[in-house]
This record gives structure tokens, sequence and C-alpha cells, in this order.
């Protein structure tokens, strides 16, 4: 079963909503931590063996890249999605990720066609 850590910029009540669809999914509203940093929000996704989904892009990208370990991350490019259409996006992801192998240590980007890419971050040496 895939685990996933929402970032506060993914709608809280998709986590909710997924919750009642069966799979395990928590915010980061639910766990208190609004506000921490973003490799705090790292961290706690890879101490909960969770695959953290986020739409800050750019700063996840890096310190994914700098980071030896990670549980997984999903960027999702589009940021000004709404509650319904996180909804949609994230049901997608969860059935892409129970179909395939996991995330550790990879990336996985939602453009904004709603195509999926996966990528290891940080590069294999």
């Amino acid at each position: 079963m895939v685990k996933l850590l929402l970032d506060e910029n993914i709608s809280p009540r998709a986590a909710i909503d997924l919750r009642a669809d069966g799979h395990d999914v928590v915010h980061l509203r639910e766990r208190g931590r609004l506000g921490i940093g973003d490799p705090e929000v790292l961290e706690l996704a890879f101490a909960e063996d969770r695959v953290l989904v986020t739409a800050n892009v750019a700063d996840f990208r890096k310190l994914a890249a700098a980071r030896d370990l990670h549980a997984g991350i999903v960027l999702l490019l589009d940021g000004g999605l709404r509650r319904d259409e996180h909804l949609e996006v994230l049901r997608r992801v969860i059935v892409a990720l129970e179909a395939g192998d996991d995330l550790v240590n990879r990336v996985l980007t939602v453009a904004l066609d709603g195509g999926f890419s996966i990528e290891e971050l940080p590069p294999s040496t």
C-alpha cells in the first residue's frame, strides 16, 4: 500500500477523501506541522516512510537531489489546482504507484497535461 504525506500546498480535504477511499494519506496540518521548513517536511515523510506530495517543485527537487535517501516525492507542476483537481490527480498517482515499483530515491512529476514521468533523485552513481 502506498503511504502519502501531503504538503501544506495540497488541499487538506484531499487526505480526508483519500482515506475514505481506503488509502493511507495524511496532511501536514493533521500532524500539526504547518509552517515547518522544507528539509523538515522531507525528513518527516522519510521518518514515516511516506511519499511526499507537493507543488513546491523547485525546492523539493533540489532537496531530493542533495539527499542520500528519501521515500519518494510526487511533484505537481500545476500548483494552482482546486481541491477536486488535487483529489483526481492524487487518485491517478496512487493507482500508478500501486501498479509499479516503490519511489525510494525517485521523483514522480505530474505534468500540466496530467502525464507522469519518473526520475532517480539523487542520481545513482
